[in-house]
């Protein structure tokens, strides 16, 4: 026990936890105005117009995370390296981000009125305006690839605040001098994701530009992103069919119930996240196989620590479940213990994900763990939810996580480099 804690005492003093530090806080800001932004919205807009805005904004955002996180994954592996010059590697992410937005954008607002009749004709306008949100994200998250490459959190963070800031006081401008609508709304989202892409377009250098593209960085980028691809893919399925499947197999009230436990995990989706950014441009950066080993040793004792964090929910849920939905949701209590089993797991093993991607490189192993997981959770989904309902889709959840931490954990551990 005293080892156990000496080694979580010693990772304490790493950079490591000061840069966790750093982007938690600039994590909790930016959900704190995010969460404002949102009710503010929602109050002022009506359920209607909130729910042509939300709609439209998540499509939107399905294209965006598709295809734009590799982009941004492969941006961090390349400018961490200590060896030779990135600057090709960046100059071509650049360049990809732009043209494919360019292209996506495009491509969506031609989709968007055949899409908009199919779902709703109130939506035509909103989904062709929210066609921008494309470009604007994926211009908005290069100085942020960049800045997380760098280890440049603090920057990193700051844009992250601005852009919930700027969309709060431009929806509070839109509301007292013009008129807040479904339309004007997403151009407030727009707006923020492009004013904090100039700020950030101030906060790297554009040297980069300069630099030659050869087919070797074509090659590397594209080998290694093409799998984080279908990867992002695969994983965004995954992580929405519970609820799909759950409605269709017991109905809206029961996916409401699961839902509001699956709230509770929300945060620590976002923490994990944390991590890996932080976690990320280390594991690209270090150049033997001492330093991989010591630091992979280290983050796994420190996510340890924290997935015991995740399991305090466990005795709070019966308390929490009822002070902030009600009585009529205390049916979520169990699922959401049963969540948190699955979701202490998922921080855990947040070190192992990232010592796949950027130390050893394998994407084709990463997208082959996301479609047994998709794989894993639809079987699951479908024997447990018929008898057991958001009890059943919970299991199915936590099940499915476990297994593939603990899979990857072992797959990282088996490709962790060792010295010859």
């Amino acid at each position: 026990m005293k080892k156990i804690l000496a080694g979580i005492h010693a990772v304490t003093k790493t950079r490591t936890i000061k840069d966790t530090v750093v982007v938690t806080i600039g994590l909790a800001l930016s959900t704190l105005l995010s969460a404002a932004y949102i009710f503010l919205l929602a109050r002022i807009l009506g359920p209607a117009d909130f729910g042509l805005y939300s709609t439209a904004l998540a499509l939107a955002v399905i294209v965006i995370d598709s295809f734009d996180l590799a982009i941004n994954n492969s941006i961090v592996k390349f400018a961490s390296q200590k060896k030779g010059d990135s600057n090709g590697f960046i100059k071509y992410g650049f360049f990809l981000k732009l043209f494919l937005g360019i292209g996506l954008t495009i491509a969506f607002a031609l989709i968007s009125q055949p899409l908009a009749e199919l779902l709703h004709p109130q939506l035509k306008k909103p989904l062709l305006l929210a066609s921008l949100v494309i470009l604007a994200n994926f211009l908005y998250r290069f100085p942020r690839s960049l800045l997380q490459a760098k280890k440049k959190f603090f920057k990193d963070s700051l844009l992250e605040v601005s852009g919930g800031f700027f969309r709060l006081t431009s929806v509070a401008l839109f509301y007292w001098f013009f008129k807040l609508t479904a339309l004007t709304a997403i151009f407030v989202y727009i707006f923020g994701a492009s004013a904090s892409f100039i700020i950030g377009a101030f906060f790297i250098s554009w040297k980069f530009l300069s630099a030659d593209i050869n087919k070797k960085i074509k090659h590397d980028f594209f080998s290694f992103q093409k799998w984080l691809t279908i990867a992002f893919i695969i994983a965004a399925i995954h992580a929405r069919i519970d609820s799909a499947l759950l409605l269709n197999l017991k109905g809206p009230e029961i996916t409401g119930i699961y839902q509001a436990g699956y709230r509770f995990f929300i945060p620590v989706m976002q923490f994990a996240a944390v991590l890996s950014l932080i976690f990320a441009p280390r594991f690209a950066s270090f150049s033997n196989n001492q330093q991989i080993r010591t630091y992979l040793l280290k983050a796994a004792k420190l996510t340890l620590a924290l997935s015991l964090l995740v399991l305090l929910i466990i005795p709070l849920a019966p308390w929490l479940i009822k002070l902030i939905f009600g009585i009529k949701y205390l049916q979520a209590v169990l699922p959401t213990q049963i969540l948190s089993l699955g979701f202490a797991a998922f921080i855990a093993g947040s070190p192992f994900v990232s010592h796949l991607i950027y130390s050893t490189a394998r994407t084709k192993l990463f997208f082959l763990i996301n479609l047994i997981q998709l794989i894993l959770i639809i079987v699951l989904d479908f024997l447990l939810i018929p008898s057991l309902g958001a009890v059943g889709a919970a299991l199915a959840v936590s099940i499915s996580l476990i297994i593939i931490n603990i899979l990857m954990a072992g797959l990282a551990l088996a490709y962790a480099p060792q010295d010859k």
